[in-house]
């Protein structure tokens, strides 16, 4: 195994282990989340760090689900084999794609891709580790996710900030961040073959109670993609929405 994603690891068993009330703290959820669910959408704009042609228009899901048999977190979801481990599922929708963002010309589409792997922790704090079972790159990612829910003194509003790493091995990467000579002479981007990557993120949710059932939500995303490839062509990618959700 690669020494980075041994770190990763590492680094990931250190929190749980050497600091076990900040560990306990965010590992087990504020009561009003341990069943908690939502669904809806919001009016977002943003840029790729892929993105050529500055910032865009889309429309923003917004979908959460916690409970005892497990949770979906965005295109994650996990089924509960234990209160700290379980199953995983993702679909990983094509970062490189003219349907999604504005890539440079001559460039084609990157395949979306499903995964499967497994969670050690819970939604608030994880590592998930996921491979390729679609045959799109046949890649695997490893995610260590850090957020919680803080309530604010507005009794309606909640913030919920996170963290997130994410190492892409070789063949992941290849796929995302290789440019490949036919696309080079097409593109007029440098020819590139890419290594195993890092991703760091960043953001937060923030809920507020309309009514029983009607939350309103709004959500800032920030990444960065450690890699030298042409195709990154913005050093910071960016999404901010604003929208309602219903909670079931």
């Amino acid at each position: 195994m690669h020494n980075s994603v041994v770190l990763l690891i590492t680094g990931f068993g250190v929190l749980v282990s050497s600091a076990p009330a900040y560990s306990q703290d965010i590992f087990q959820p504020q009561e009003k989340y341990k069943h908690y669910t939502f669904l809806g959408a919001g009016a977002a704009i943003g840029e790729s760090v892929f993105s050529s042609g500055g910032s865009e228009f889309s429309v923003k899901p917004y979908i959460f689900h916690q409970s005892d048999y497990g949770f979906i977190d965005g295109s994650l979801a996990n089924l509960a084999l234990t209160p700290w481990f379980g199953l995983s599922g993702n679909i990983r929708l094509s970062e490189v794609s003219d349907d999604f963002t504005d890539i440079p010309s001559g460039i084609d589409n990157r395949d979306s891709s499903g995964e499967l792997g497994l969670t050690l922790g819970t939604v608030g704090a994880r590592l998930t580790y996921l491979h390729d079972v679609t045959d799109k790159h046949n890649g695997y990612e490893l995610q260590l996710h850090l957020g919680r829910a803080f309530d604010t003194s507005l009794n309606k509003l909640t913030i919920a900030p996170y963290v997130e790493l994410n190492y892409r091995d070789d063949k992941l990467s290849q796929h995302i961040y290789s440019v490949f000579a036919n696309e080079a002479s097409a593109s007029g981007l440098s020819a590139f073959e890419a290594d195993d990557t890092w991703v760091y993120k960043g953001g937060f949710t923030a809920l507020y109670d309309i009514s029983r059932h009607i939350l309103g939500v709004s959500k800032l995303e920030l990444e960065y993609h450690d890699s030298n490839s042409p195709l990154v062509q913005n050093d910071l990618g960016w999404k901010f929405s604003v929208g309602a959700a219903y909670r079931f």
